[in-house]
């Protein structure tokens, strides 16, 4: 071989050394760029994650809406547009007001309370079970809150009263109570749901009025079903579709044996209208979604697994719904 072609296969093979260095580099380096990025992004996307889920909690309570303003209840019983105002009172609006994000935070502390729940439908506090909250709710998300001897439930805290309200309300020669900054009244329960769907974990809210049974409404946070058929679970047109529905099925008699009755709200397959008709059932039960059958079947089984383990819980407030009616009557 001739010494310019030695040269050249030398220059060659010393070029090829150099792009493979400079690709190892180029492959370090963005290793290292990504792992520095990933770590550095790992709170805030933890932070916006907790956010969403809070925001979904409020949705399901029917203290947020789907368009994101605050909602309050008026005479009539109808939600409304609602402001936000100091001491985190909400005062009906006439226009929507986007609700910001430390009022979302702070609404969602204020009015929506973890607790739990033992095997016999007594409510505790975290303290008062002897577990710690922050290791409880992040152990525990992913498995699911209900499979545990205490389980999870939110208390759904009433719209403190305004000063106003306080005013108007208080005695002759008495001083208006200051707004309440906890607002005592309970309005209902929230139960975390989770199952399955068609590809993955589904995750969402039940909120539950105070007699255990009727809903107020259902978000689902987390799903990776097919966009179009399955991911319909988390638009708000389906999910209004649950609201007034009751969560212990009726028989055909259209009472209720609160002891031995289903839980649950079924997805049929179809119209509720078409397939039920007027029955006693239809009070739980919605319509389906086109092209999403095992969809709407995985929600039906995460209703009926989740809610099962809080039937003790919900008697108990049905028991009070029972005797407070008994007491007016």
């Amino acid at each position: 071989m001739s010494e310019s072609a030695l040269k050249a296969k030398a220059l060659s093979s010393s070029n090829n050394m150099r792009t493979i260095m400079f690709m190892v580099i180029l492959s370090f380096v963005c290793a290292v760029i990504l792992s520095v990025m990933a770590s550095v992004l790992s709170h805030p996307i933890l932070i916006a994650k907790d956010l969403d889920r809070s925001r979904q909690m409020l949705i399901a309570a029917k203290i947020l809406s789907h368009d994101g303003y605050f909602l309050v209840r008026d005479e009539s019983g109808a939600y409304v547009p609602a402001k936000y105002e100091k001491g985190g009172v909400l005062v009906a609006s006439k226009e929507p007001v986007a609700a910001r994000k430390d009022e979302l935070i702070h609404i969602y502390k204020e009015r929506l309370i973890p607790m739990l729940v033992d095997d016999k439908g007594n409510i505790k506090t975290f303290k008062e079970a002897h577990i710690n909250q922050e290791e409880y709710l992040t152990e525990y998300r992913k498995a699911g809150y209900y499979l545990q001897p205490y389980k999870l439930i939110y208390l759904i805290r009433a719209n403190p009263a305004t000063a106003q309200e306080n005013e108007a309300t208080a005695k002759p020669g008495e001083t208006p109570r200051l707004p309440s900054k906890t607002g005592k009244k309970i309005n209902g329960y929230v139960i975390p749901i989770n199952g399955f769907g068609l590809w993955d974990a589904i995750y969402g809210y039940l909120a539950l009025a105070t007699d255990g049974n009727t809903n107020i409404g259902i978000t689902w946070y987390d799903q990776k079903e097919t966009p179009g058929l399955g991911a319909n679970i988390a638009d708000a047109p389906w999910q209004n579709l649950f609201f007034g529905k009751q969560i212990f099925q009726p028989g055909s008699d259209g009472k209720v044996d609160f002891k031995t009755a289903p839980l649950g709200i079924t997805v049929v397959k179809g119209k509720v209208s078409e397939v039920l008709g007027d029955v006693p059932k239809a009070k739980s039960a919605v319509d389906g979604m086109a092209g999403a059958t095992l969809t709407g079947n995985g929600v039906n089984d995460a209703f009926k697994n989740v809610l099962a383990p809080y039937r003790p819980f919900l008697l108990k407030l049905q028991n009070k719904e029972k005797q407070d009616v008994d007491a007016k009557n």
